[in-house]
């Protein structure tokens, strides 16, 4: 039986601020196969998104176990948290976090940096990634001369040019209108049916069903844990 990549164990999170102590996920215990599309579903404080930090090595558990394929990755210090965020996952961020004063070609190439990639093959492989999501006329614009559909699309070809094992998307469609928010969904299904494994939190219900399956979150807690039958291929509307 093959490990999965993403393993909650008994996971508890609380924010603690002087004598105040603020708990955001309760006992949760759930995994992710490699090559799933799973959407994390709930309202505003519902606590997706916490368990999307530590999942993506951005915060850290209070208590439980949080094994990454296989690897027990719960007590991992600043500087190892780091090194696996760098090497095993990506983000697409609802804000789209892109450099103003970079090219879209630069952009995609940033993260290609930081692993030590010769500028050739960074070049490459930007340029391919950026064909890949329909932005080969777009390479030296800047990306606040791009529409939030476009920008968008440039911060998926970052997320996934170093391969990373899981790909979070938070709240992908959030600003963006109807039209663009189902080019980035389809996308998503594009690159999960490629074989990429992606982690969406969203609070639309339609966005969800993208996913093959849906987690569906509630004050620090999983209500449920369904199986789309049948992956959403029509609009997504907000």
């Amino acid at each position: 039986m093959l490990t999965p990549l993403i393993q909650f164990q008994n996971v508890t999170k609380e924010f603690v601020n002087g004598d105040v102590v603020t708990p955001a996920v309760h006992g949760v215990t759930f995994s992710i196969e490699k090559g799933e599309f799973i959407s994390i579903m709930g309202p505003s404080g519902s606590g997706k998104s916490t368990l999307m930090h530590i999942m993506g090595f951005l915060d850290v558990l209070t208590s439980g176990t949080y094994l990454f394929g296989g690897k027990d990755v719960s007590r991992l210090s600043e500087d190892e948290l780091a090194l696996m965020r760098r090497k095993e996952v990506g983000f697409i961020f609802q804000t789209f976090n892109l450099l103003a004063k970079s090219t879209v070609l630069d952009n995609v190439m940033l993260p290609m940096v930081y692993s030590g990639i010769p500028k050739a093959e960074r070049v490459h492989r930007a340029k391919s990634a950026l064909e890949e999501v329909g932005l080969s006329h777009r390479l030296f614009h800047f990306s606040n001369q791009l529409s939030g559909g476009e920008r968008q699309r440039v911060a998926i070809a970052r997320a996934f040019i170093n391969e990373p094992a899981v790909v979070f998307a938070d709240e992908p469609t959030g600003n963006l209108d109807t039209k663009s928010g189902t080019i980035i969904l389809q996308k998503l299904q594009e690159m999960n049916e490629q074989g990429h494994t992606i982690v969406m939190v969203t609070h639309e219900e339609e966005a969800a069903h993208y996913g093959k399956r849906v987690l569906r979150v509630r004050d620090g807690e999983i209500l449920s844990d369904t199986t789309n039958g049948q992956q959403h291929r029509g609009d997504y509307h907000k």
